[in-house]
């Protein structure tokens, strides 16, 4: 999660959706009373590498008796910030395709499995982790289910669709996404090859709501 005073946006970061890269792009234009949640040791590695600032003012946020933190629900982010200052800055976050995305973490949650130990896919579209992945994702950047922020950009067309938010915002040089996170889903495979019928209709019953406002199909 980045709040940048200095440019008036609030990146709010879901999961699955390249926003570790979004994150390190833009930590590259934030000044130094902007607000830069940490992410793991391996990701602030590729961060420095990349120009970017590091984690700070994340600590002791005003109206929040936690540290603000890199998944933060919208909520948090708008108490943080007070209603008006947040509604006074561009709110963003990233959306994907909900079949694409739940493959996506199935490969990451099986990242460190030995071969042949994984979960069957349908099994693990059927258990309570995908629910919770539905639930908090969406907080993200939802208040009781309705969108909470700005823009809504799509993972499919992110670099196209970062690239018309930083001209609007008038940031410096261009996003110029770094690869965070990658490696752990073979690329063969199209994600519809991992789907039955029982475990299609559950992501679209999870994620029903911005299948529809994204115009999301299988």
């Amino acid at each position: 999660m980045i709040v940048s005073h200095e440019h008036g946006f609030v990146f709010m970061k879901t999961r699955k959706t390249a926003g570790t890269s979004v994150e390190i792009a833009l930590s590259r234009v934030c000044g130094a009373d902007d607000v830069i949640t940490p992410v793991i040791d391996e990701d602030e590695e590729l961060r420095r590498a990349h120009g970017g600032r590091g984690p700070q003012h994340y600590e002791s946020p005003p109206h929040l008796e936690r540290s603000a933190f890199n998944h933060m629900p919208v909520s948090m982010v708008r108490k943080m910030l007070g209603r008006k200052k947040f509604e006074s800055y561009l709110s963003f976050a990233v959306e994907r395709n909900p079949w694409d995305a739940v493959v996506s973490l199935y490969h990451w949650r099986n990242r460190d499995a030995a071969p042949g130990a994984e979960v069957p896919f349908g099994l693990y579209v059927a258990s309570e982790a995908v629910t919770t992945f539905a639930t908090k994702n969406q907080r993200i950047y939802r208040i009781k289910g309705e969108v909470a922020v700005d823009r809504v950009l799509r993972y499919e067309a992110l670099d196209a669709e970062l690239a018309v938010l930083w001209s609007e915002l008038g940031l410096p040089g261009a996003p110029d996404l770094p690869h965070a996170k990658g490696g752990t889903r073979p690329r063969a495979a199209s994600y519809r090859s991992y789907y039955d019928d029982a475990s299609r209709e559950r992501v679209a019953e999870l994620f029903a709501a911005p299948i529809a406002e994204l115009g999301y199909e299988f």
